[in-house]
């Protein structure tokens, strides 16, 4: 389910959730399943391995399978919107500026919980909950090169070499996923991309009526900013000797498979009244990124993008 059909439907939390699906456009691919409690126990993708010879009159090899489980913890996002009683006194329509500051914060929000979905680590905050860093196995990390590689523009031969390798290496991360649904990536390596593989990036309209574009088939984003400002995806991953690498990740989404989402109610929003001198909201999600399938994400290190 997608994170608006999860959450409730009433009109606020309904206009909560657009404003931060137009400001996390990883959001707007994810998928989310929902949980009971605090936790979940779920099963991975079932590991057997299918197909093999056997002589005549013999039987097949033992092909025993562990079942392999993991535990999502949900951590809760969120945070109180206030605006001053003062402000209806002094005659200001306290109403309109709410609904401002509650849209305002949720773009915010919407950001954050991206930047989460990447930067997340809960070894740094027992809070948090892992992001793609942590989660992606190193068997489904690729090194574009031990030292970087240096994707420019240009038409002579070494540019034109570093151009085809990045090519080749994003078709391998979507082959790794096993059929990525997204590739996310810094701005200013999709602009690296759309510049050298013009003929192979298209453009199609999504729901909020955002063009997006796709790789081959694959649709794309740009992880963009934090709420303060900072790249999601920076470009400054240190690879070898080179401290101004960045990454791009590939995923492959599903509900409660693959990559996905675990929540228990999806964006919740509580108009809470007057709470000491603040008309309040309370927007929280309780929500963890949970990795199902080992081979649904992958990432692609070691570009260098200037």
């Amino acid at each position: 389910m997608k994170l608006n059909q999860i959450s409730a439907g009433d009109a606020v939390t309904q206009s909560v959730v657009k404003a931060i699906l137009e400001n996390a456009s990883v959001l707007q691919h994810a998928q989310f399943y929902s949980i009971v409690g605090s936790a979940s126990y779920d099963r991975k993708t079932a590991s057997a391995t299918g197909g093999q010879f056997r002589s005549l009159d013999s039987d097949y090899p033992l092909n025993s399978v562990s079942p392999v489980f993991t535990n999502p913890a949900l951590r809760i996002l969120g945070d109180q919107v206030q605006v001053d009683q003062a402000h209806e006194r002094r005659g200001t329509d306290v109403n309109s500026v709410r609904a401002l500051e509650l849209l305002n914060f949720a773009k915010n929000l919407g950001k954050q919980f991206q930047n989460y979905l990447f930067n997340g680590d809960s070894m740094t905050s027992s809070e948090q909950f892992d992001g793609l860093k942590v989660l992606v196995p190193s068997g489904q990390t690729l090194v574009a090169s031990s030292n970087g590689l240096a994707v420019v523009t240009g038409s002579d031969n070494t540019a034109r070499t570093a151009q085809q390798k990045f090519l080749e290496l994003l078709d391998v991360l979507i082959e790794q996923t096993e059929g990525a649904d997204l590739l996310v990536m810094d701005g200013k390596t999709l602009a690296r991309l759309t510049t050298i593989a013009s003929s192979q990036v298209t453009v199609s309209m999504n729901e909020f009526g955002k063009p997006v574009k796709h790789y081959n088939g694959v649709a794309i984003t740009s992880a963009g900013y934090d709420k303060n400002g900072t790249r999601v995806i920076p470009h400054t991953e240190t690879c070898g000797t080179s401290s101004a690498t960045t990454s791009v990740y590939a995923m492959k989404f599903g509900a409660g498979t693959d990559y996905s989402i675990a929540t228990n109610s999806g964006i919740e929003v509580k108009d809470l009244g007057v709470v000491g001198p603040f008309f309040t909201h309370k927007v929280e999600i309780d929500a963890c990124p949970v990795l199902l399938n080992d081979k649904s994400v992958a990432r692609l290190t070691g570009l260098i993008i200037s």
